[in-house]
C-alpha cells in the first residue's frame, strides 16, 4: 500500500521538485514589449498581476476561438526555445476561484509585439475556457487536451501540447479574468522530439503536424483538410479546420492524405500510412509564398543528364504544380530552367548547347501543363544554362542532379 502511495505522490507532484524561479510582476509586465523573460526556467512563482497595462495588445469579439476579449489582469512572459521538444506546461492559480486564461505565440524573428498587436502573428495554442475549482483551477498545454485552443465557457482546460523548435522565442500571456492580489505558479516540461518519437500516447500512434512559412519557418494558419483511408482504402474527411498545428490520434494500419491551402500561398499535401510500432509522426508542411517576385525551385523534378526527357517520379511534382495554378487562376509565373556543367570538364561543349539545354527542359514543363489545360498566356519560360548552378563545383551525382532544376518565378497574381 505505501509502495502505491508513494507512486501517486511521486506523479502527483512530478512538477513541484523542479527549482522554483519567484518573480515580482510589476503593472509595466502587462505589456507584450516588457514581458518577463523566463528562458531556461522550467518552474516560477509569480505575484498577481496588476492590470491591463498601457497598451491592449489582445483585443477581439466576443466568442472568439483564438483570443480572450480584451486583457484584464495580464502579465506577458517569453523565452527562447533551448532545443526542439514537445512542450506541456501547468498553470496553477494561488487560489483556485481564479480564472487564468492564457494565449501562446511563436515568432520567428522581427518584431513580434507589433505583429501580435496587428495580428499578422497569430497564436499557436491558447485557452479561454472556464475555470474548474475541482481541479484547482488550473490550465495549460498538455498530451491530454482536447485541441490547439479551446473556447470560453465550459470546455477541457488543457490545450493540445505544442512541438517548440530550437531558437525560436515565444510569447505567453496570463489573464487573470477576476483579478485579486493571488499570484501563480507555471511549471514546464520540455521532452525533447528524440524521446518523445518512441513513446505512444495511451498506445496510440499520434500526428504532430506544423505549418510554416517555407522562407520565415514562422508558423502559419491554414487551411487544412485531412482524408483518412481505412485498410480497405475507403476514404472520408476526417478533419477540417484553419490551424497552424494539430495533434491528433491516428490508427495504425490506415492511411493518410493532408492537404494544406492559404491564399497566397502555394497548396501543399503530405501522405502517409502508419505502421505497427509508430508512436509520433511528426510533419512539417512548408507553403510557399507567391507573391509577385518571388521565386522558388520546382522541387523534386529531375532529368536524364544532357536531355530534357523527366525522369524518377517527377510526374508527381508536375501534376502538384497543374493543380495549384488551376485552383489560382491568376496566378503567372515564368519557367526558369537550369543545368549542370560537369566538374574540370575539359571537352566543354558550346555555350550555345547549354543555354538551349537549359530552355529545353523549361520548356518540357511549359508543354506538360499548356497540353493539361493551363493557359498559355499565364505561362513564360526561358534558360540560364550553367551561369546559376546552386553547386559551380558539383563533386557527386547528388550535387549535379540538383543542378539540372527549374525554378519558377511568380510575375503576376
Amino acid at each position: 500500500m505505501r509502495l502505491y502511495i508513494s507512486i501517486f505522490l511521486f506523479f502527483s507532484f512530478a512538477f513541484s521538485v523542479k527549482a522554483q524561479h519567484n518573480i515580482i510582476v510589476s503593472a509595466k509586465s502587462a505589456d507584450c514589449v516588457n514581458s518577463i523573460d523566463i528562458s531556461g526556467k522550467k518552474s516560477i512563482h509569480a505575484t498577481a498581476p496588476k492590470g491591463p497595462g498601457e497598451q491592449m495588445e489582445i483585443k477581439s469579439s466576443k466568442g472568439d476561438l483564438h483570443y480572450f476579449e480584451k486583457e484584464l489582469f495580464t502579465v506577458w512572459y517569453s523565452f527562447i526555445a533551448e532545443e526542439d521538444a514537445v512542450m506541456s506546461f501547468i498553470i496553477t492559480p494561488d487560489r483556485a476561484e481564479d480564472d487564468y486564461d492564457f494565449i501562446l505565440f511563436e515568432c520567428a524573428d522581427g518584431n513580434c509585439c507589433s505583429a501580435i498587436i496587428d495580428k499578422s502573428l497569430q497564436p499557436v495554442r491558447s485557452n479561454i475556457s472556464r475555470t474548474n475549482v475541482a481541479k484547482n483551477g488550473t490550465t495549460g498545454l498538455s498530451s491530454e487536451g482536447s485541441s490547439n485552443f479551446v473556447h470560453e465557457g465550459k470546455g477541457n482546460n488543457f490545450s493540445f501540447s505544442l512541438h517548440i523548435k530550437k531558437g525560436r522565442k515565444y510569447y505567453l500571456v496570463l489573464n487573470n479574468v477576476y483579478g485579486g492580489d493571488n499570484g501563480h505558479r507555471i511549471d514546464f516540461d520540455f521532452e525533447p522530439t528524440a524521446v518523445k518519437q518512441v513513446q505512444k500516447v495511451n498506445n496510440t500512434p499520434m500526428l504532430n503536424l506544423n505549418i510554416v512559412d517555407a522562407s520565415s519557418q514562422a508558423m502559419v494558419n491554414a487551411q487544412i483538410v485531412i482524408v483518412h483511408f481505412d485498410e480497405n482504402y475507403i476514404s472520408d474527411t476526417l478533419l477540417k479546420q484553419e490551424n497552424s498545428s494539430l495533434f491528433l490520434p491516428l490508427i495504425i494500419g490506415d492511411y493518410y492524405e493532408i492537404y494544406v491551402t492559404k491564399p497566397q500561398y502555394l497548396l501543399n499535401k503530405v501522405s502517409f500510412k502508419v505502421h505497427d510500432g509508430d508512436s509520433l509522426i511528426s510533419k512539417i508542411v512548408e507553403l510557399q509564398n507567391v507573391k509577385v517576385g518571388s521565386s522558388f525551385e520546382l522541387k523534386k523534378v529531375y532529368f536524364q543528364g544532357g536531355t530534357a526527357s523527366f525522369v524518377g517520379n517527377s510526374t508527381t511534382a508536375l501534376r502538384k504544380l497543374f493543380y495549384v495554378l488551376k485552383n489560382n487562376p491568376s496566378l503567372e509565373v515564368e519557367i526558369q530552367g537550369h543545368v549542370n556543367l560537369p566538374r574540370g570538364s575539359y571537352k566543354k561543349k558550346p555555350e550555345a548547347y547549354y543555354n538551349q539545354l537549359s530552355i529545353d527542359r523549361a520548356k518540357a514543363v511549359y508543354d506538360y501543363l499548356v497540353k493539361r489545360g493551363i493557359d498559355a498566356e499565364r505561362l513564360d519560360y526561358q534558360g540560364f544554362g550553367y551561369s546559376q548552378m546552386v553547386y559551380p563545383d558539383a563533386s557527386n551525382s547528388d550535387q549535379m542532379q540538383k543542378n539540372r532544376r527549374v525554378e519558377l518565378k511568380i510575375v503576376g497574381n
